[in-house]
């Protein structure tokens, strides 16, 4: 049986999903006879250059073009749509990367065309040919035949030389928009007799990221796993994804913020053999889908999950976009190397729980926007508030703000002032080099300072542990000695949030309830349990 992209491949410049701008520009070159001897197709995989060159190659070979459109009739394109035509060579260039390679090429070149008027040479992944090919090819590509045209496809057009691109017409492949997708495989699906559900198909298109091709190859999929109508959870049980409402719980147990309970519910999708890299891709998806909101883009024109459409309201209401920012910083920054043997599930563990942290630092310490929305008439505007943000009775007088000193921006030079006097300015600078370090920072603050070595004292184990590590102290060494013009060691020790607050003053640490030291100590005592029992 032939696989449904290979099936459903375009055939005319008419039939072709999206890449309008390309469409455009080559039917008007083959209707007018102005044919390049050169194009360079370049874009993601899955956007159609492979097709859009053997449909180049049919049209400028039809016996009977119809407003530079392929007739799909004559003897030539019948034999184009049954790959039989001789003119028309297709090369991989990654199994064909030599000098000898080209130099064969060149040699075939010459010879003129068979049976249509041109010969066409697909060079697919040409950026894999060597340096010493493209050399090769250079000449000839300065000096063609007339009855040669060559079509280059490549996914990383920065490799190709620029003396090879200079001698092309360019055309850059967009990625396929979600309702380009979503026409396309309801049409395949009405031509298979295949009944798919809506939020099904919108569930393959999200996860086909701009890839036709990988769209119609997950149709094919799931239509294999599946007997009957095709729904939104056949979907995710035949490309393994975890359930919806999982990232909607996740998403909460975040805001409230309750990690235990998300961390528990995360275990059991793992226990049940989840993969616990797809969810992290999911959850990251979703957030960036609050983000994209958050910024006051139209919910018709963002991508995420059907299923997650009652929670996707709910949480774009409570969640303001510094928020926002600070979460998908730490769900994105968490990596586990090969040489620490750990338990795979252990990068979203503490992803997760950097997350938490970030979004309530952030609650604490950064202003919160929402997208626009529209007020029932009469009614006043509704606040946002954060689940750190007191409730003021209306019986009550507000209470006065507390005192505070002005903070230098990231990045600003305090040479020659004390590490007390520049601390703000050394954690707002930590931000360049790692968001979620500078969230642990804010906790941290210098004991004392002498002989050239800083003793940063730290309130919880877990922000003391990943200051300890080598790399992340020589990181904010570097940061002390951009903002203080000089050069200092620094140390870390375990202290207490009275004695840091008894140091630093009104404007003290930040509150912080402890829950990321209860966190970690929890996951490092269950790892130690289940790696004791052999099941790392």
């Amino acid at each position: 049986m032939v696989a449904l992209y290979r099936k459903w491949r375009s055939r005319s410049f008419a039939d072709l999903v999206g890449q309008e701008h390309v469409v455009r520009t080559l039917r008007n070159a083959v209707r007018q006879h102005r044919i390049a001897h050169a194009y360079l197709f370049t874009g993601p995989r899955g956007t159609g250059k492979t097709s859009m060159a053997r449909i180049l190659a049919k049209a400028v070979n039809c016996l009977d073009p119809q407003d530079g459109n392929p007739c799909d009739r004559c003897e030539m394109c019948v034999a184009s749509n049954e790959g039989r035509v001789l003119d028309v060579i297709e090369i991989d260039a990654a199994s064909n990367t030599s000098v000898d390679n080209v130099r064969e090429l060149r040699e075939r070149v010459a010879y003129a065309a068979g049976e249509g008027r041109y010969k066409v040479y697909i060079i697919d992944e040409v950026h894999r040919l060597s340096g010493a090919a493209f050399d090769a090819f250079l000449k000839t590509l300065e000096e063609p035949p007339p009855h040669v045209i060559f079509v280059f496809a490549s996914t990383e057009p920065h490799k190709v030389p620029e003396t090879i691109a200079s001698r092309c017409q360019r055309f850059d492949f967009r990625r396929h928009t979600l309702i380009d997708m979503l026409g396309r495989l309801t049409y395949v699906c009405e031509q298979e007799h295949l009944r798919v559900s809506e939020d099904a198909l919108r569930l393959m298109a999200l996860h086909a990221h701009g890839s036709l091709r990988d769209a119609l190859g997950l149709l094919d999929q799931v239509a294999a796993y599946t007997e009957g109508e095709i729904d939104d959870s056949d979907v995710r049980s035949a490309l393994g994804l975890a359930e919806a409402t999982l990232v909607g719980e996740l998403t909460e147990c975040l805001l409230k913020p309750e990690l235990g309970v998300g961390l528990m519910a995360f275990q059991r999708f793992v226990d049940g053999g989840g993969d616990s890299r797809q969810l992290t891709r999911q959850l990251v998806e979703y957030w960036q889908a609050l983000l994209l909101r958050a910024t006051g883009v139209r919910v018709d024109e963002i991508a995420y999950d059907p299923a997650l459409a009652g929670f996707f309201e709910e949480h774009t209401r409570r969640i303001g976009g510094p928020r926002l920012v600070a979460a998908l910083r730490a769900l994105t920054d968490q990596e586990f190397g090969s040489r620490f043997n750990v338990p795979a599930s252990l990068a979203f563990e503490v992803a997760y729980v950097e997350a938490g942290a970030s979004i309530q630092e952030q609650s604490i310490k950064l202003p919160t926007f929402s997208p626009p929305t529209q007020q029932p008439s009469g009614a006043p505007p509704v606040e946002e508030r954060t689940l750190k943000d007191p409730v003021i009775r209306q019986d009550s007088p507000p209470s006065p703000p507390e005192p505070s000193l002005p903070v230098p921006p990231p990045g600003a030079s305090l040479a020659g002032a004390s590490i007390e006097t520049a601390w703000d300015t050394i954690v707002a600078s930590m931000r360049a080099k790692s968001p979620s370090l500078q969230a642990l920072l804010r906790s941290g603050y210098p004991m004392k300072t002498q002989d050239g070595e800083i003793t940063i004292g730290f309130p919880y184990d877990f922000h003391l542990g990943r200051f300890a590590e080598v790399k992340n102290r020589k990181m904010l060494e570097q940061v002390v000695a951009e903002v203080t013009g000089a050069s200092y060691r620094v140390s870390c020790v375990r202290t207490t949030l009275e004695e840091i607050r008894s140091l630093r003053g009104p404007v003290g640490a930040q509150e912080d309830d402890g829950f990321i030291e209860e966190v970690t100590e929890r996951l490092r005592e269950f790892h130690s349990r289940e790696l004791g029992n052999g099941r790392s």
